[in-house]
C-alpha cells in the first residue's frame, strides 16, 4: 500500500472535486489542451496506444471506463504503470482504436477485434517493496496477437535515452517557448468540465533535464523518470486523471526517414500534480510531470517477456504524429478541446487505498 507522502485531507478532498464516477481511478490522468487524434489522421495516428479498462463501478455491474493507458510493444505485450494494477482494474485491454465509450460508461461495448483479455500482469518487484512510486512499471500479456488492429512501438535504448537527455538539456527554456519534442496521449479527464472523453487525445510536451525538474516527488538515486511539461509557459499542457501508464513518445532525428519515423516510447505516465488545480493556476500545483523511464528497465522488460527488443522488426507507421500534432507558440490558434493523459498525484496515494475500500464495500 502506497501511503508515503500523503496528506489525508487533500486525498479525501479529491472525492468531492472529481466528476461523477471518477472514483474508479484516483489514478489521475488527462491531457490539457490536447487534440483529438482521429482529426489529425485518417489512419490511426498512434497505433501503439491501448486502454486498460476498469471493472464495473456500480453495484448493478455497469459503468466501465478506461482507467489507465498502456502502450503496445509487441504482438502479445503492453507496458503500463505499476500503480494501475489494482483490484478495481479489469482484465480487459483495448487496442487499435481511437474511440472508447467512456462518457456512457460502456467502454467494453466495442467490436471484439479491439478487445483483448489480459492473461498475465507483472509488476516490478521494486514497486511492490517500497511505499514510494519508484519502479512504477508493469507488463500486460494478452490472450492473442494485437497486430491485426494495432502496431507496436520500439522501446528506447539507453543510448537513445541519453540522446533524448542531451536534446532536453539543449532545448528546454523554463521561462519561454521551446520546441516540443515529446508526445503524450490517452483518454483521461479533460478540461473544462473534467469529464472523460470518448476520443483519444494527444498533446505535445517539452522534455526537461532532470536537474531542472520541478516535480512534486522526492527524487532519489532509486528514481528513474523522464520529466516533461508544457513547452510553452503561456499554454498549460499536461497529463493527469485517466491515462496513467500511457505512452510518452520521442523521435530519433537521425531515423525520421525510417518506416517508423524514428519513434520511440521513452516513458509511461507515472505521477504529477492534480490537473484541475494546475489548470486553474493553483500556485502549488505548477509542477512538472514524471514518466517512468523505460530505457532503464530495458533488460527487465526483455527478461520478463522473453522478447529480444533490439531484434524486433521495425514497424511501418502511416503517419508521423510529430508532423501532425500542433505546437502553437501562443494561445492564438491552439487546438480545440482538451485531453486525458495519465498520472497519479502524490496526494492521491492514500485516496487510492480509500477508494478501493469504498468500492469493495459497495459490492458487499
Amino acid at each position: 500500500m502506497k501511503l508515503k507522502y500523503t496528506p489525508v485531507a487533500v486525498a479525501l478532498a479529491c472525492l468531492s472535486v472529481a466528476p461523477s464516477f471518477a472514483d474508479e481511478s484516483n489514478i489521475q490522468t488527462r491531457v490539457l489542451n490536447g487534440e483529438e487524434a482521429s482529426k489529425l489522421s485518417s489512419d490511426l495516428l498512434l497505433p501503439w496506444q491501448a486502454a486498460f479498462l476498469t471493472e464495473p463501478q456500480l453495484n448493478d455491474g455497469t459503468y466501465i471506463t478506461s482507467g489507465c493507458g498502456a502502450v503496445v510493444i509487441s504482438d502479445f505485450w503492453a507496458i503500463t504503470a505499476a500503480h494501475c494494477i489494482e483490484p478495481f482494474m479489469s482484465n480487459t485491454l483495448i487496442a487499435g482504436t481511437n474511440i472508447v465509450k467512456n462518457q456512457s460508461g460502456t467502454a467494453d461495448d466495442i467490436d471484439d477485434k479491439f478487445k483483448f483479455t489480459i492473461t498475465e500482469k507483472i509488476v516490478h518487484r521494486g514497486y511492490l517493496s517500497s511505499p514510494a512510486l519508484d519502479d512504477d512499471i508493469a507488463l500486460l500479456k494478452v490472450d492473442r496477437s494485437m497486430l491485426d488492429v494495432a502496431k507496436p512501438i520500439k522501446v528506447a535504448t539507453q543510448q537513445e535515452q541519453e540522446a533524448a537527455n542531451t536534446q532536453f538539456a539543449n532545448s528546454w527554456n523554463p521561462s519561454g517557448y521551446s520546441k516540443a519534442n515529446l508526445i503524450a496521449s490517452g483518454w483521461g479527464y479533460t478540461e473544462p468540465n473534467f469529464e472523460q472523453p470518448n476520443e483519444l487525445m494527444v498533446v505535445k510536451l517539452g522534455g526537461i533535464p532532470m536537474t531542472d525538474c520541478n516535480a512534486d516527488y522526492p527524487l532519489s538515486e532509486s528514481s528513474h523518470f523522464v520529466c516533461a511539461d508544457s513547452n510553452n509557459p503561456a499554454i498549460k499542457k499536461d497529463v493527469c486523471r485517466g491515462d496513467s501508464g500511457g505512452p510518452l513518445v520521442w523521435q530519433v532525428q537521425e531515423k525520421v526517414s525510417d518506416d517508423d519515423f524514428g519513434l520511440r516510447v521513452i516513458g509511461v505516465t507515472s505521477n504529477g500534480p492534480y490537473c484541475h488545480l494546475k489548470d486553474r493556476g493553483d500556485t502549488d500545483s505548477q509542477k512538472n510531470g514524471l514518466y517512468t523511464e523505460l530505457a532503464y528497465y530495458y533488460n527487465w522488460i526483455e527478461a520478463k517477456t522473453g522478447l529480444d527488443l533490439a531484434s524486433q522488426t521495425t514497424p511501418s507507421f502511416s503517419t508521423d504524429p510529430f508532423a501532425k500534432v500542433s505546437d502553437p507558440e501562443s494561445k492564438t490558434g491552439t487546438s480545440s478541446g482538451g485531453s486525458g493523459g495519465g498520472s497519479l498525484p502524490l496526494s492521491g496515494l492514500f485516496g487510492l487505498a480509500v477508494l478501493g475500500i469504498l468500492r469493495r464495500r459497495l459490492r458487499d
